[in-house]
């Protein structure tokens, strides 16, 4: 395994063995996440210290991403099971679990300390505790993710939303009510038709809150509490961003949307990319941040390089290739999706992604997976096994440029640099 500190790691590491020690004080300034991956590590270690074990090295930090990365095997697994109940026992929905398990850029970073695989796996789990109906434990699950990453806390109220949306249906398969004006309103998403359909549905979920309110209010108070807590950590701390806030000053940037269905499009396509949703879809009538430019450790910075900045036209260019991503994952999305979860996770998309100027595909990593888990696992094995040799393929790829290639920057020439996702 990789020894040296790499990237962040020299942030993350030295932190997390300074929680190893006791010392629970100190703060690296260039930290911007809370501190729950190294109280996690620092678990560990104290029961590898009890058995005889120093779980503090840098490797066996990295182990702490390997734990994770088998419980989010585990709990794609029961998402998709639960979800889609007639697959449970299906060894297909092992293959495909397995497939997203190897999504190249999270797994990646299971080999790193990062924070990115704990933020995925408590996410997820979070919302598959939702799908169970365990809400209070969903809840609280979803608050652990926050001190991963800020950001969760939007995931948080979709995961509420979800919750309310639940609690609902059953309030209304309880009455047995026929009247379709006061129950609650959440078709397929792709048999929304009318602009009034959406607006019904929105209107339908609003109202029908309300009036259930002493119903819906006991069922969501760990997601209340966690939205609270997180504005009380908003207004202790003056702003989202712990530490340096210089590099991760927010803003508006709605090109990241293009970016991402694209990305989508890409690392979906074994399973979604069909001729039937090419021909369906057929019938159907510059911002640049520094650390794109200056980091060539990244791939963005060779995709920002080699494609968006070889001519000012290219980005332009490039919009009929959104438009189509766009569409074709909509329409894979919409099939087995209810309007208003699709609403939601629209909504989420340009809450994470919009403020953020950096293009980063680790931010990418939870909303791909959140996708996935809503396309049914496929009937035809082939397609499962195109993924899995896709992505083992890019993962072949990756290690070997990161192992092989290194390079050196001319301002810290003792040290070697390598690329990564």
């Amino acid at each position: 395994m990789f020894m040296l500190l790499y990237k962040d790691e020299i942030f993350h590491v030295p932190q997390a063995q300074q929680y190893c020690h006791g010392d629970y004080y100190a703060w690296d300034p260039k930290l911007t996440t809370p501190p729950g991956l190294y109280l996690v590590s620092n678990v560990m270690a104290w029961i590898g210290g009890v058995l005889g074990y120093d779980l503090c090295t840098v490797n066996t930090l990295r182990f702490t991403n390997i734990v994770f990365s088998i419980g989010l095997y585990f709990t794609l697994i029961s998402l998709v099971t639960t979800l889609y109940p007639a697959t449970k026992h299906n060894w297909k929905t092992h293959m495909y679990a397995l497939a997203l398990t190897w999504f190249p850029v999270g797994f990646f970073y299971n080999f790193l300390y990062y924070t990115d695989p704990g933020s995925t796996f408590l996410v997820l789990q979070s919302y598959l505790l939702v799908k169970k109906k365990r809400y209070s434990l969903a809840g609280l699950v979803g608050m652990a993710s926050l001190t991963f990453r800020q950001t969760n806390v939007i995931w948080l109220c979709l995961f509420m939303m979800v919750t309310i949306i639940d609690t609902l249906d059953q309030v209304d398969n309880s009455k047995k009510n026929d009247d379709a004006s006061i129950t609650l309103y959440n078709p397929v998403c792709a048999s929304i038709q009318k602009p009034a359909q959406a607006v019904q549905s929105i209107y339908s979920l609003i109202i029908n809150t309300l009036k259930n309110i002493k119903i819906v209010l006991p069922v969501i108070w760990t997601f209340l509490l966690g939205v609270a807590l997180f504005a009380v950590f908003l207004i202790w701390n003056g702003g989202i961003v712990l530490g340096d806030r210089s590099n991760h000053v927010a803003g508006l940037h709605f090109p990241q949307l293009f970016y991402y269905s694209s990305f989508l499009s890409f690392f979906a396509a074994p399973w979604t990319l069909s001729l039937t949703s090419v021909l369906k879809l057929l019938s159907i009538k510059r911002h640049e941040h520094p650390f794109i430019l200056s980091d060539n450790r990244h791939y963005t910075f060779y995709v920002w390089h080699k494609i968006y900045r070889r001519h000012w036209t290219v980005r332009y260019l490039l919009t009929p290739v959104y438009t189509i991503s766009e569409l074709l994952n909509i329409q894979a999305f919409a099939n087995h999706t209810s309007f208003l979860l699709v609403f939601g996770y629209v909504i989420v998309l340009v809450l994470t992604l919009v403020p953020s100027p950096l293009l980063e595909f680790r931010y990418f990593i939870i909303p791909f997976l959140f996708y996935m888990v809503h396309i049914p696992p496929p009937t035809q094995t082939s397609r499962t096994v195109l993924g899995l040799g896709l992505y083992l393929a890019i993962h072949l790829f990756t290690v070997y440029m990161f192992v092989h290639r290194p390079f050196v920057w001319t301002n810290w020439p003792d040290q070697l640099q390598r690329f990564m996702w």
